[in-house]
């Protein structure tokens, strides 16, 4: 299992930035974040329905993954989930990840920083 720290925050999100972690097992990857709790303009969150994770696979059409409702309007819970890249066996591939949030009225933010994660499904070379 790989596991990667990253430190991102949503546009629509001012501060603080918050942590989400990712773990890739075959084309399994899963995730782990916290919420965030202020809006761009640093007020408090009042209105967060839910956070949206999404990936592409090269040049590939985006695929929205898992839709995560908000543990409060108020954000900060702590969320996990995870999404199934579809690498096919005895193949590999950059997939890459980012997140938005969502408020009750339907505004969705920005992208969230990316981050670019190997598929790894080949098989190693023979011993020799």
């Amino acid at each position: 299992m790989k596991k990667i720290l990253l430190v991102f925050a949503l546009a629509l999100i001012a501060s603080p930035v918050f942590a989400l972690t990712f773990t890739v097992t075959g084309t399994e990857v899963s995730f782990e974040f916290t919420e965030p709790t202020t809006n761009a303009n640093a007020a408090p969150l009042l209105d967060l329905s839910h956070t949206n994770i999404y990936f592409q696979i090269g040049s590939s059409a985006p695929v929205k993954g898992p839709n995560l409702p908000a543990s409060a309007p108020t954000g900060g819970g702590i969320k996990a989930g995870s999404v199934t890249v579809p690498v096919l066996e005895g193949q590999e591939a950059d997939a890459t990840f980012w997140s938005t949030a969502t408020d009750l009225s339907g505004n969705e933010s920005g992208r969230s920083i990316e981050i670019i994660k190997r598929i790894d499904r080949l098989s190693p070379a023979a011993p020799k």
